[in-house]
């Protein structure tokens, strides 16, 4: 059977040896009484082990087949001294190696070379970190198994020279402190003999430093007034320009909006130069549908008297429109509110009479759709504004409801809505 035990070793158990090579390195292992021991050379290397932390493993009864080995690693977290005790049963030899890969290497290096025996008890110290194994081979027998016992034990070893450094400081501070004190109690006694003029100086300089407040306490007073009044003068300064930046923004607004009326006005006055041959082909065009327009308004909003009505007739011939009718047809269409007219509309009836012949209508009818267009760019690829103005008119039809005309002149109307949107059917299938 097979048993590895850990256990902390007394004393006696590990004795101090010579260190070994640096990193890793070490020495041939020696058995007690072989030449190459030295006594006197072991005490001046004596080396403290920490025996609580000491680490002891222990087989019996191992057996390595023929052939065969048997490895033992050991993990060395620290510096530490390895001590070996082995033996093989019956007085059998077995090949016994050693080897040891350092935590900062990548390959490990043979501390002891094979070497063949019978038993072995031996030391190694081990100054760095790293993986310690142990073999045993049995591969020069054929036939014949070894038993084989043993027993390791790692003891971490003590830095002395640390500790007497240690010891040292731990001294001189002691030995500071000490005179640290002595100084200090030195230094009172010295405070103590001049406490009385220490404090009348003091007095004096209590006294000096209450007239400097009293001198600073006025001046800072003395300025913080006048910091006051500045800032009452600014408030008030800035109040005064903040209503002057109102009124000047004020004044930006009327004159904006004034240049804006102006511009209109212009606009008015020149309704007619916008009448271009395009905008007077299309309105002898639809001149048919717009005196369908003209007959239908016509006289809509002021009933005739009886003896006119008696002496024209019933199919009498219609030869003028108030202005109120023509206006009243835009706001059927919704292309001018029933509030407050428009400034725009003076262009519409500029040079014309309260009653507008048919040719005048016409006239009226093509400046409104210049004055009520909106700009180019927001006509829909529209340039013609009187083809816009007769689009409005017969988008209009579906929500149309005409409450103040008969039902005559609703079906005039609605024929020459009619009428107008075939012409624009026609216009854009020729333009295609």
């Amino acid at each position: 059977t097979h048993r590895i035990i850990a256990h902390p070793i007394a004393a006696p158990d590990l004795i101090p040896v010579a260190h070994a090579m640096a990193m890793g390195a070490t020495q041939d292992m020696y058995e007690d009484g072989e030449e190459g021991y030295d006594d006197q050379a072991a005490e001046e290397e004596f080396v403290e082990l920490d025996l609580e932390k000491t680490l002891t493993w222990t087989g019996n009864a191992v057996t390595v087949q023929a052939g065969g080995e048997f490895r033992m690693p050991l993990i060395v977290p620290h510096p530490s001294v390895l001590a070996i005790q082995f033996e093989v049963d019956g007085g059998y030899d077995i090949e016994f190696s050693l080897t040891f890969k350092d935590d900062n290497e990548t390959e490990s290096s043979i501390l002891v070379e094979p070497v063949r025996v019978s038993d072995r008890e031996g030391q190694l110290d081990i100054d760095t970190t790293g993986v310690c194994e142990i073999i045993w081979s049995n591969t020069h027998a054929w036939m014949s198994p070894k038993t084989l016992s043993y027993q390791l034990q790692l003891a971490p070893k003590l830095d002395v020279r640390w500790r007497k450094r240690h010891n040292a400081a731990l001294t001189a501070a002691t030995d500071f402190r000490m005179l640290a004190a002595v100084e200090m109690a030195e230094k009172v006694d010295e405070n103590m003999r001049g406490i009385k003029q220490r404090t009348s100086e003091l007095q004096q300089a209590v006294n000096i430093c209450k007239e400097k407040t009293a001198k600073a306490q006025a001046k800072y007073e003395r300025y913080s007034a006048h910091v006051r009044r500045l800032e009452e003068e600014v408030a008030a300064a800035k109040a005064h320009a903040d209503n002057a930046a109102s009124e000047l923004t004020a004044a930006h607004h009327q004159e904006a909006q004034a240049q804006q009326q102006l511009v209109q006005l212009q606009h008015i006055r020149q309704l007619d130069n916008g009448l271009s041959s395009e905008v007077l082909q299309t309105l002898n065009t639809c001149s048919g549908p717009l005196e369908a327009m003209f007959e239908a308004y016509a006289g809509c909003l002021y009933a005739p008297d009886k003896e006119e009505e008696e002496e024209d007739g019933e199919n009498a011939k219609v030869t003028t429109i108030d202005r109120a009718e023509l206006l009243h047809l835009l706001q059927d269409f919704d292309l001018v509110g029933r509030g407050q007219p428009p400034e725009v509309l003076c262009g519409i009836f500029a040079g014309c009479s309260q009653q507008l012949s048919l040719s005048e209508f016409n006239r009226c009818i093509a400046r409104s759709a210049l004055a009520l267009a909106p700009a180019n760019e927001e006509l829909d690829g529209c340039a013609n504004k009187l083809v816009w103005f007769i689009t409005k008119l017969t988008a209009a039809v579906e929500t149309l409801k005409l409450p103040v005309l008969d039902l005559r002149r609703r079906k005039l109307v609605f024929q020459a809505l009619d009428q107008l949107g075939d012409m624009l059917t026609s216009d854009v299938k020729e333009e295609e």
